[in-house]
């Protein structure tokens, strides 16, 4: 795990956004079929109701909401609770701009929840390799977002460790929504990130170079975009292992505040502003960290 030097210094994990997921097929026996694989589940209306997902939806999934044109499932063992409380919050954070949420939907745009008695692999979209991850953030090209249902704020949590969901959420707008409305700001973030990085703000991945790059083929930039995100929001939270250097059971330091973000690095703190809404306590209320 790297020495912290900053509120932003983030250990990066190259899986979080090398994320192509390990996406063939796992030890439980599912489908090897990449056409089953990325088939796009049905778009049902629900409102808050979580349903029995619709006819071509995997049978492993056994609830299903709609947040929006934003598909979220789960298997039998993730509580109602989590899933409504999921659907809330993609369509807060989704709420400022329409037109970017508007832009994922030709992506397909799928959350799924796992459970806390499951592994990556449980779920059909994964492999034994993905076995361990909190989170994975749905690029172009794959099936769905890995979401822990230990990193989704409702009420029944007891084992809260950080927002998953909104890390995550993050990384779908950022890659599958954003660059389709304004394509200009992928290099506005890339930008604000190289500042950041050589302001001591944030460490980038060892493994990936800061120049020569294409912004959209880099993840170090994903992941300081998420983490100021997460301050923007006064979380202040860290995120768990594995990471590049930061190992299961340990955590990378905190986000920091808003406050903090406005001052250190206020030309993230514009981007934020302009594609997320302000901070809603009834969203962030039950986002209450675990003490064992």
């Amino acid at each position: 795990m790297k020495k912290p030097i900053d509120v932003f210094n983030f250990a990066v994990l190259s899986c979080f956004l090398v994320l192509f997921f390990t996406i063939g097929a796992d030890n439980k026996g599912y489908s090897k079929n990449p056409e089953e694989r990325m088939a796009p589940f049905p778009v049902v209306e629900t409102g808050d109701s979580v349903i029995t997902p619709p006819e071509g939806v995997h049978p492993f999934y056994k609830k299903y909401i709609n947040a929006d044109g934003v598909v979220i499932v789960s298997s039998e063992n993730v509580p109602d609770s989590a899933l409504r409380a999921a659907r809330r919050t993609v369509l807060f954070i989704s709420s400022k701009r329409p037109d970017v949420l508007q832009a994922m939907r030709k992506h397909n745009p799928r959350i799924s929840i796992m459970a806390v008695n499951e592994n990556a692999s449980d779920l059909p979209e994964f492999g034994p390799r993905s076995d361990g991850e909190w989170g994975l953030g749905q690029m172009p090209g794959s099936p769905t977002t890995l979401v822990s249902v230990k990193g989704i704020c409702f009420p029944e949590n007891k084992d809260y460790f950080a927002n998953a969901l909104l890390h995550e959420f993050v990384h779908m707008i950022h890659n599958l929504g954003m660059p389709e409305v304004e394509p200009e700001v992928l290099d506005e973030i890339y930008t604000a990130y190289l500042s950041a990085v050589k302001k001591g703000l944030f460490t980038a991945p060892k493994d990936e170079p800061l120049e020569g790059i294409t912004p959209f083929d880099a993840y170090g930039d994903d992941e300081y975009f998420t983490h100021a995100v997460n301050a923007w929001y006064d979380l202040n939270e860290s995120w768990p292992g594995p990471w590049m250097d930061v190992k299961i059971g340990e955590k990378g330091p905190p986000s920091g505040t808003k406050a903090q973000l406005k001052e250190q690095d206020p030309a993230i703190f514009e981007i934020i502003s302009r594609f997320f809404p302000e901070y809603d306590p009834s969203i962030f209320r039950d986002c209450k960290l675990s003490t064992h």
